[in-house]
């Protein structure tokens, strides 16, 4: 038998879309990191990804199966269990090639539940193995993307072809330019956001952003010294420039 997994946190609320927050109660001015995976050795292991493998019950090309679902909330989805390599260890983010959602720590989903704004993403249980060892982890999936947060004049907008290819660089200033540009076109082609510059006096966390190239997280340095209080291993932060 094998689970089919509908668990989400108590951060989606399902008559919340996008609330933005780009401005807030009492915005200051606040540094931003990317959030990415880290290869320090005595972090994560020697293997990088740290988890190649999966323990799967069904077929890849199963509709229900991780890999195959899209952007949106995820219900009735079968959570395949990445299997740790054994020259790897375990940390709170744990990188993976099973999917591009981040998966992370009941330690590191606590701290951005309290973090995130409402409705910002799904949290899905899944099973990590290391070893002989099962661990509980959770699957981030983003509800929406940030997209209003961004500075545009300030960043640079690229057409892009086949394997992110620059094309062709744009001017665009707003996101309802760049979401009606990016509306014409046809893959492979497809609009890009390099260099990407935040709005100034932010009072928001924990930002996700698509198209910048690919999907990305940022934190904000409040949020950056919570986690790195926590002892949250398996993260680099960034600065954004």
């Amino acid at each position: 038998d094998f689970t089919l997994w509908g668990n989400f946190s108590a951060n989606w609320n399902p008559g919340v879309q996008n609330p933005g927050c780009c401005l807030g109660d009492n915005p200051i001015t606040m540094k931003f990191y990317q959030l990415t995976y880290s290869i320090v050795p005595e972090e994560v292991g020697t293997t990088h990804p740290q988890s190649q493998t999966s323990r799967d019950l069904i077929s890849l090309d199963d509709p229900r199966h991780l890999r195959k679902q899209k952007f949106g909330f995820m219900t009735d989805v079968y959570m395949p269990e990445p299997i740790v390599h054994p020259n790897a260890k375990m940390s709170d983010l744990l990188s993976t090639v099973i999917t591009w959602r981040l998966i992370i720590s009941e330690k590191i989903k606590d701290i951005l539940e309290n973090y995130m704004m409402p409705g910002q993403c799904q949290f899905l249980e899944i099973v990590v193995r290391h070893l002989s060892t099962k661990y509980k982890y959770w699957v981030l999936n983003p509800l929406f993307f940030n997209m209003e947060l961004i500075d545009f004049p300030a960043s640079e907008i690229w057409l892009c072809g086949p394997a992110d290819t620059k094309l062709e660089k744009l001017a665009i200033d707003s996101l309802e330019a760049f979401n009606e540009y990016s509306q014409k076109l046809q893959l492979p082609d497809r609009v890009n956001i390099y260099n990407v510059t935040l709005r100034n006096k932010l009072n928001v966390d924990f930002i996700q952003l698509k198209d910048v190239p690919g999907i990305k997280y940022f934190v904000s340095e409040r949020l950056k010294n919570v986690m790195q209080k926590a002892g949250c291993t398996g993260i680099t932060f960034a600065e954004m420039e």
